[in-house]
């Protein structure tokens, strides 16, 4: 069953009302950029991950990113990161980003970098590197399953806690990404993939979980 228009303006709105804080951090000044749009954030998060000398700040901001709205997490996460992961890592990471912008999350985990072991984060990475086709999913997305078991995202499997990266998941991972294309193209052409998903997103945060499923089960 195609949307509804009072459905599609839903989304729409939701989309353009997605306020997740644009956070970033300098690691050469040691400080916080403030000011930034999240379309400026994504560039430079982009940017970093594409370049040998900048990959580790780019996943070193996309934990900043993520934990944004945790308190003091973001630092405890980043700073963790950065003791730990090593120049054998950040080289293979590197190598993989710049063969491709859509690496399997199943090929990013593979390089067993610190802090990105589940689906949640190893998933913004992809993200990142590719927002036209990719999305984030994590346990806030998974919200929706749990109001209507039919959608795209049955085929993700989670424990209590986390989305572990397997090969099954690596590919609902996939279909995800597809459903929200054929989404957009269908009812938002001029966004982006990630859009799409922030729209669903922004429905949960905003207490509309049932919306965000019935626009998820019938577009």
């Amino acid at each position: 069953m195609p949307l509804t228009p009072s459905q599609v303006d839903c989304l729409r709105a939701a989309v353009s009302h997605y306020a997740f804080p644009p956070a970033h951090f300098d690691f050469a000044s040691n400080a916080p950029v403030t000011g930034l749009t999240m379309d400026q954030v994504e560039a430079r998060i982009r940017k970093d991950l594409l370049s040998e000398n900048g990959v580790k700040d780019g996943l070193s901001n996309i934990l900043y990113w993520g934990f944004a709205q945790m308190g003091g997490l973001a630092e405890v996460r980043v700073s963790r990161f950065r003791s730990s992961v090593t120049e054998e890592q950040l080289v293979a990471a590197s190598r993989l980003f710049s063969s491709t912008l859509q690496p399997a999350l199943v090929d990013i985990a593979r390089l067993e970098l610190p802090q990105f072991s589940g689906v949640s984060f190893v998933s913004k990475v992809r993200m990142f590197l590719d927002p036209d086709m990719s999305a984030t999913l994590d346990r806030q997305i998974m919200q929706i399953h749990g109001v209507r078991s039919t959608t795209v995202l049955a085929a993700v499997r989670q424990s209590t806690t986390t989305i572990p990266v397997t090969k099954g998941n690596s590919e609902a991972y996939e279909a995800w990404c597809t459903r929200l294309a054929c989404i957009r193209d269908t009812y938002l052409p001029s966004l982006r993939v990630v859009d799409v998903e922030r729209g669903f997103f922004q429905l949960i945060q905003s207490e509309r979980v049932e919306l965000a499923a019935h626009i998820l089960a019938e577009a």
